[in-house]
């Protein structure tokens, strides 16, 4: 995020918006104009930020990460671009024009432009939209991307949906041309590999997973658990396994406000329930350590936060568990309950001898009950708790089962 080159006018417009200023406060009590940045959503140019890299650096750190197993996926907005970019100049044609005069649109030499919006809100003011009606915004894409494949073995695509033919004609009143089915495809022809993330919403993630999407944000599992709707969860994680396999779950991001604020403690019991499932965690900066104060996108400077260090020694220990992880197989293990509700039992076997098995209750209230492991599956010493740290005595025996008693909302994460 941020890697792109900032726009002045953005910051401009971040300066001095009210609202914005309200936001910043939060995170900074004492705050300068020194302090703002310009939004990475609203970039300048597809070149890297020179207070930060250089083409050259971005090469050298992605051989860095590749050596070490990782992945550089980097930023591209595909609806907008900042409202002074460069490109406007050089290629006119290829942004929105307008004939409304509102706050939705603005005026450069001489000709009114529709800044970017979604059709739920607002414009965002610091930003011009592309014509995806016109075909030639879809080769420069095409050709933005083969820049940016240089140097990343991937993108984060933001509010992806917006392309899509009826969503641009619902938002602006003009009908769209095919564009992430065809740009995807000359990519990924050129580039095999190269992956395409979604930040997805409004129930378009299976229709974005079938245009050739890699993987699309799992916003609705967030929102269930911000309801605390037990039986919404547990239906959500049944969909179909190709749609689970290629969704990126998670329990903060820079939109949302910080998981330990929203969810208190059992941020990490569902963070725990985010390991077993399918597809792939996203985790923000500074969840691990437990902060809560939102920081704005504008926002570069902050007043420090205490790392909370039981919040830290959990993301620690579960990191650590996940490396050494081999070849995870995935199962649901039969279960007996003394009471009615739901719980999230999931068994996983990660190598012949260590198994890995969470218990989540999803209810308001306690529940007890147990887990049946048969054969290989049955544990063969004690069980410890990844969570809480604690050690639990096996079973006697398989037909007694595993005990379990669960506060709520609470989870157990066994490794035997």
């Amino acid at each position: 995020m941020g890697i792109w080159e900032q726009s002045p006018a953005s910051h401009n417009i971040a300066a001095k918006h009210p609202d914005l200023q309200e936001e910043f406060k939060k995170s900074k009590e004492h705050l300068s104009e020194k302090d703002i940045l310009a939004s990475p959503y609203a970039i300048y140019e597809y070149k890297p930020n020179p207070l930060l890299t250089s083409e050259q650096e971005l090469g050298e750190l992605r051989e860095i990460m590749k050596r070490r197993g990782k992945s550089l996926i980097l930023d591209f907005v595909p609806n907008h671009m900042s409202v002074d970019t460069s490109y406007l100049t050089n290629k006119p044609h290829l942004f929105l024009q307008t004939e409304i005069a509102n706050q939705n649109s603005f005026i450069f030499q001489g000709t009114r432009y529709a800044h970017g919006r979604d059709p739920y809100f607002d414009a965002w003011t610091d930003t011009i939209q592309w014509d995806f009606s016109n075909e030639e915004t879809l080769s420069f894409h095409i050709d933005i991307l083969l820049y940016i494949a240089q140097f990343a073995d991937g993108v984060r695509c933001d509010m992806a949906m917006l392309p899509l033919e009826d969503v641009f004609a619902s938002t602006h009143g003009k009908r769209a041309l095919p564009y992430w089915g065809p740009l995807i495809k000359t990519i990924k022809s050129k580039y095999p590999n190269f992956k395409f993330y979604a930040e997805a919403y409004w129930n378009r993630e299976y229709e974005l997973q079938s245009l050739g999407f890699d993987a699309t944000y799992d916003k609705t599992l967030y929102d269930r658990f911000v309801n605390g709707d037990a039986f919404a969860i547990k239906a959500h994680l049944t969909a179909d396994q190709n749609y689970q396999n290629k969704s990126i779950r998670f329990l903060e991001n820079h939109d949302e406000d910080r998981a330990m604020k929203v969810f208190q403690d059992q941020s990490l019991f569902y963070f725990s329930l985010l390991c077993f499932l399918p597809g792939i965690i996203l985790y923000y900066q500074d969840q691990v350590n437990g902060f809560e104060k939102k920081l704005p996108v504008q926002l570069g400077n902050r007043d420090l936060e205490e790392t909370k260090k039981p919040i830290r020694s959990f993301y620690d220990r579960i990191f650590s568990n996940m490396q050494n992880r081999k070849h995870p197989h995935r199962e649901i293990p039969e279960y007996y309950l003394y009471t009615d509700g739901e719980i999230l039992p999931y068994l996983l076997t990660c190598e012949p001898n260590r198994k890995e098995l969470i218990i989540l209750n999803l209810m308001q209230y306690p529940m007890s009950g147990r887990i049946f492991l048969t054969g290989e599956n049955f544990p063969k010493a004690e069980l410890k708790d990844l969570i809480s740290g604690s050690s639990f005595p096996r079973p006697t025996s398989e037909k007694e089962g595993l005990y379990f008693y669960l506060e709520a909302k609470e989870a157990q994460w066994f490794i035997f």
